[in-house]
């Protein structure tokens, strides 16, 4: 694996942690979301398919965390589905990562 490949697979790796950590904790949510943001993934690699990836499920993530805010009466179950659906993309994520594989179609809700 080249160095770049290399650097953009941590990169991943951090991006997965703190998306993880987001799950139970918000900070870790928006540090996660920052650096899918701000980090360039390696083009033309594997890997630019998770940075791709983990941004949308920044956004979803985020959506559904303001959903409390914006419907009071249904927004706790709102917000109970995107924490599962953001689960199943994290768990998604961690094994395409431990595989070293492409996220196929990164703009799918699942």
């Amino acid at each position: 694996m080249s160095g770049a490949a290399a650097r953009a697979r941590r990169r991943v790796l951090w991006m997965n942690l703190l998306f993880s950590a987001g799950l139970a904790l918000a900070l870790p949510w928006f540090v996660a979301g920052a650096l899918a943001h701000a980090w360039v993934p390696a083009r033309g690699t594997l890997w630019t398919t998770h940075h791709a990836y983990a941004v949308r499920t920044f956004w979803f993530g985020l959506l559904g965390m303001l959903a409390p805010l914006v419907a009071p009466g249904v927004g706790l179950g709102l917000l109970a589905v995107v924490w599962l659906w953001c689960a199943a993309r994290l768990a998604r994520a961690w094994l395409a990562w431990e595989r070293e594989e492409w996220i196929t179609d990164p703009g799918r809700f699942v």
